[in-house]
């Protein structure tokens, strides 16, 4: 007789974020995880109250893994990390960005923590780095704004395959362009109206 599977939380988590990778969020239900798993239901509902819980412990895994990828040293310079950490991201972990960033969820909490976790480390590089030593609060906001919406920008073009798998040194190049012009922009203003903009 064949030996029964052994399940755990950890286990059935693996094999849900498979899923998640592979398929995305929406794929994830009870019945296509005990089929992933060659099981009944029965282990899933043994550890996890309801598949909510499952889905919002994938998206605190996928949240980990987006903030490793946004303090990864890819360069000398911690601001230009952050953002090609979120391209990269895109890049190489497409549904996981899609479940995050591009579906319509019931976890906008979570989303929401993802983005203040992002503001919060680049803050602190902000901190760190005397070219921002007397920046005002609005414009370290306004700078902060605008740097993650191009960085998403660039990165759902990249997931969605508008730009076809750009090389490391291409989303360097554009991240640095685009960041010189809102830094100098935060920096010295032309009368900008930072709370409006």
């Amino acid at each position: 007789m064949p030996k029964k599977a052994v399940y755990s939380r950890e286990v059935i988590l693996n094999y849900a974020y498979k899923i998640l990778v592979e398929r995305g969020l929406q794929d994830i239900s009870a019945r296509n995880l005990a089929r992933e798993m060659n099981s009944s239901t029965i282990p899933i509902y043994t550890f996890f109250s309801s598949m909510d819980e499952v889905k919002e412990e994938l998206l605190k895994l996928a949240k980990n893994k987006f903030m490793e990828y946004i303090r990864e040293d890819y360069t000398d310079l911690v601001l230009l990390n952050v953002g090609m950490g979120v391209v990269l991201f895109a890049r190489e972990e497409k549904e996981l960005f899609r479940s995050i960033f591009l579906r319509a969820t019931p976890y906008n909490d979570l989303i929401q923590e993802i983005l203040e976790d992002f503001k919060a480390l680049i803050k602190e590089q902000f901190a760190r780095d005397p070219r921002f030593q007397n920046l005002s609060c609005e414009r370290a906001d306004w700078l902060l704004n605008k740097g993650w919406i191009y960085a998403q920008g660039l990165a759902t073009l990249t997931c969605t395959g508008y730009i076809e798998d750009p090389s490391d040194e291409y989303i360097k190049k554009n991240l640095l362009e685009t960041g010189r012009f809102f830094i100098k922009e935060a920096i010295n203003p032309d009368e900008r109206d930072y709370e409006n903009s």
